[in-house]
């Protein structure tokens, strides 16, 4: 039963509906919380990030979501193949858990609708302050989009949640930490469309994730999201989009240049959406969790794109995140189920940005270590399966040598690999 059920008072408020955000609203509404969902935006809407990694598969299907996602024909994922420089090498990494390629219009709305399902109350709103006793979050105030100069309307609530992705509501309005562009990637920009008809690898390897190197932090992916459209983008130096005149034109000189491979998978293939880009994507935000507030997934943080982590972190999180909002309102203290969650998503958090840091300054042992005695780890990994991470052996290998080398290493390409 819900602690408290009322039009101004909820057990949790969540803000933002994507996967992260309708993930715990379903998890808290399943276990008999009172949950309101605040989306801004009207549903369904476009997004990106259309790869899943296979644990989230585990999250569908605890709310028995697999027939529907087979319904609405999305691919199946069997796996990552990554083509390397010049289109000379390649080597692929099966998945652990099967999984599927989704089209995020859709795959949003379907989480939604399962959390509403499971009891949610939803509403449209953008927040635009939140509620304090103290250093005690308690509340939020909201508007409507059809009434922005309206008196905001308040909700108060034991525990608020920014499921917000990149808006990262509760770091703008002081809560959380500031976010923090990482260094790293700072400077990178993402173009992207969907295209049809592009040249897929025959049978059930045409539904796999794609990734194409160049060079460090330039490359691209190919994911099918149906039987005949593919999401393409090219991530690259952000002066790069500059010279080449919009994104528009930076995302057709990386369909030429990126690879070859990529060039003659792309030939004659139109775009049926606009090209978009994203810069700056790669930051962090701390503190992320506080007195009776938390945020889930990109709200908090999120690292390069290349191993499609970023919907997976966030859905799980999210599950995580409503076991201690339970054990909190059970216990009536949130300090120590909030410390587990944080270091729950600190472990998962870090550990992938180390696997992305040494594909990049390693991937030529990336590769090999992906036909080794360390598949079974990389096939893990590549699964999001970070948060025991710390016990894997090639996580180690990776952490020591990133140690060892990592700030005096040359930068190498892709070796030649038998396949």
């Amino acid at each position: 039963m819900a602690l408290h059920k009322n039009d101004a008072f909820f057990d949790v408020v969540v803000i933002g509906c994507g996967p992260g955000g309708s993930t715990l609203a379903a998890y808290a509404a399943r276990a008999g919380l009172s949950v309101l969902a605040l989306e801004r935006e009207s549903f369904p809407r476009y997004h990106i990030g259309e790869s899943l990694t296979g644990m989230v598969a585990n999250v569908l299907h605890d709310f028995n979501l697999a027939p529907e996602m087979e319904r609405r024909q999305f691919p199946p994922k069997g796996g990552v193949k990554v083509i390397g420089h010049d289109a000379k090498s390649e080597f692929f990494v099966p998945v652990l858990i099967p999984t599927w390629q989704v089209r995020r219009d859709e795959f949003d709305q379907l989480l939604l609708d399962t959390a509403i399902h499971h009891g949610v109350t939803h509403r449209y709103g953008t927040v635009t302050s939140v509620v304090q006793e103290g250093d005690k979050v308690v509340g939020v105030r909201y508007v409507s989009d059809e009434e922005t100069h309206a008196t905001p309307k308040e909700v108060r609530c034991h525990v608020v949640v920014d499921a917000s992705g990149r808006n990262a509501v509760l770091s703008r309005l002081g809560i959380a930490g500031p976010l923090v562009y990482c260094e790293e990637f700072v400077r990178q920009t993402a173009v992207f469309s969907q295209f049809e008809h592009a040249r897929r690898d025959p049978g059930d390897m045409g539904n796999n994730t794609f990734l194409f190197y160049s060079e460090v932090h330039h490359w691209a992916w190919f994911i099918p999201l149906s039987p005949t459209v593919t999401s393409v983008g090219v991530v690259m130096p952000g002066r790069k989009v500059q010279e080449c005149g919009g994104a528009a034109a930076a995302l057709q000189w990386g369909l030429d240049h990126i690879n070859p491979d990529l060039h003659w998978r792309m030939q004659g293939c139109e775009p049926v959406e606009k090209v978009r880009a994203i810069t700056n994507y790669s930051y962090v935000v701390e503190p992320f969790v506080g007195n009776s507030w938390l945020c889930v997934g990109d709200a908090h943080r999120f690292t390069d794109p290349i191993f499609s982590f970023g919907v997976s972190f966030a859905m799980l999180e999210a599950r995580e995140a409503s076991q201690a909002i339970l054990r909190t309102l059970d216990t009536r203290d949130c300090t120590a189920p909030f410390a587990e969650y944080a270091a729950y998503c600190d472990r998962g958090q870090n550990a992938a940005a180390d696997v992305i840091r040494y594909f990049w300054k390693f991937p030529i042992f990336f590769g090999y270590q992906s036909r080794s005695e360390l598949r079974k780890d990389m096939m893990r990994l590549l699964a999001s399966d970070f948060h025991e991470a710390d016990e894997m052996r090639a996580l180690y290998i990776m952490r020591r040598a990133l140690k060892k080398f990592g700030s005096d290493a040359p930068e190498h390409t892709l070796p030649v690999l038998a396949v």
